[in-house]
Parts: structure tokens; sequence; C-alpha cells
């Protein structure tokens, strides 16, 4: 292979090695395949691995369970509002603390009349003293009666004290641990579509894999073509013949050696941006 150019008074000729001439036809050849070769970039579905099933199916566990979590807030929101009214803060009032009330003097009362009185008249009719439906017998009943009205307000205001506290204590608790609730709801979900998420990225870690192998296919004549270039480039022999003083042509090795670089410095930009 040789090249001359003529400018005034100047001559110069590359003269190639035969091995040198065999290296720069061979990377021609696979520079002209590769120019004429269209490379492509994979499509978004190519290159980005889709949900898994495991992930769409947490997804609409997480979504579906937001009813529930909707539901334990607003009980949470509602019973704070409950708790700052003034009828909840009022013992006597507060239909809870009346239940207990009631459920600890209903048993004082009941043995009054049930055991107590009647007794008391039992006695007064067998002579024991007390006349039977006399004064002394109705002070005596309305000492009993007094005598349970005050057990009975004994533990009215020892159990409204202690519901009261306790209750307020419990229910603050409740509405506390509301968001806590409410977002356990979706803990199903959640470890369903963390499994997913692992998945996914296995997928995406092949799929990377096989973009990265397609696009060396097709950047493989380029390479091709600059390791052949760069052979000849630097295999001994050849000879340079120049008359003259003015500046010379390159030679085509160096010419294509420059060439190279350039197509190599695309192909390492694209090859950075299919490894990203």
């Amino acid at each position: 292979m040789g090249q001359s150019s003529a400018q005034g008074q100047s001559q110069t000729t590359q003269q190639l090695t035969p091995e040198q001439t065999q290296l720069m036809q061979a990377a021609t050849g696979n520079y002209m395949n590769f120019a004429g070769s269209n490379p492509t970039m994979p499509t978004g579905s190519q290159a980005v691995s889709p949900f898994t099933g495991a992930q769409i199916s947490g997804q609409k566990q997480v979504l579906g369970s937001t009813g529930n979590m909707a539901d334990t807030v607003n009980t949470a929101a509602g019973t704070n509002q409950y708790l700052s009214g003034g009828a909840f803060l009022d013992p006597g009032s507060n239909p809870y603390v009346q239940n207990a009330v009631k459920a600890a003097t209903d048993p004082i009362y009941q043995d009054l009349n049930q055991r107590t009185l009647p007794g008391q008249q039992s006695t007064a009719a067998a002579g024991s003293g007390v006349n039977y439906g006399g004064s002394r017998e109705g002070v005596q009943e309305g000492l009993d009666v007094q005598g349970a009205q005050r057990a009975a307000g004994q533990a009215s205001a020892n159990i409204m004290n202690t519901a009261l506290d306790r209750g307020l204590t419990a229910t603050n608790q409740a509405i506390a641990q509301a968001p806590t609730t409410a977002g356990s709801l979706a803990i199903p979900g959640a470890t369903t579509s963390a499994v997913g998420d692992v998945q996914q990225a296995q997928n995406q870690a092949v799929l990377n894999a096989n973009n990265q192998a397609a696009w060396w296919q097709q950047m493989l004549p380029l390479l091709k073509g600059q390791e052949l270039t760069a052979g000849a480039a630097g295999l001994p022999g050849g000879s340079t013949t120049a008359i003259g003083t003015n500046t010379q042509n390159a030679n085509p090795v160096s010419q294509a050696i420059g060439l190279v670089a350039a197509l190599g410095g695309l192909a390492g930009g694209a090859g950075k941006l299919m490894g990203g």
C-alpha cells in the first residue's frame, strides 16, 4: 500500500510491509462493517425490569388495608374528641363509670332489701323487744338504710376515682398507639412487596448483563478494527521517502489510529451509558 502527495517541490511516499498491508486491509473491513451497521440501544422494557408478581400483590395488599387504617385513625380521633368533652370528664355523666358504680352498689341495696330489712321485721314480729310496725322498728330501718347508703356512696366514690383514672390512662394509650396499630395493618403487604423487590433486583441484574453482552456484539467490529490498526502500527519495517521541505502527509497507519481514537471515544461513551 502506498500514498503520495505533491505540493510545490515536495513529495512523500509511505510504503507498508506486506504484514502491515494485510492487517490494514482486515481493519478496513471491520471499519466498513461497523460503519454500515446501526447500533441500537435497548428500549425501556428491555432496560428496566418490570414489577414482579409479589410486588404487585404486596402493593394491592397495602392499598387494600388503607380503609382499615383510616377506620383505626378515625376512631382514635373520635375518641380524642369525646375524651375532651365535658360529658366524659364528669363522672356523673360518664356511662362507663356509671355502669361500674351500678355494678358495685346494686348488691348493697339488694342485701338491704332482701336480707337486712326483712330480718328486722321478722325479729320484731317474733317479740324480740322491737315493736313490729312501731317507731323503734322504723328507727332501726332508717339506720339500716343510711348504712347502706353510706356504703354505696363510698363504693361509688372509689369506683369513680379509680375507674376514671384508669379509663383515661388506657384510652390515652390506645390513642397514642393508633398510628402504630394502623401501620401494622400494612405489614403483610409490605413483607410480600419486599420479597418482590429482591426478585426484581435479580431480574434487573440479568437484564443488565444481557444488554451489555448485546452491546458488546454490536461494537465488536469496531473493537477488532482498532486492535488490527494498532497491531499494524506496532510492526517494524516499511519506509518513508520525502523530497522537499514542505509538510508531508501523515502515513495511513497514523491516520487510521487517529480515526480509531475518535471512534473509540464515542464507543466508550456509549458503553458507559449502557453500564449506567
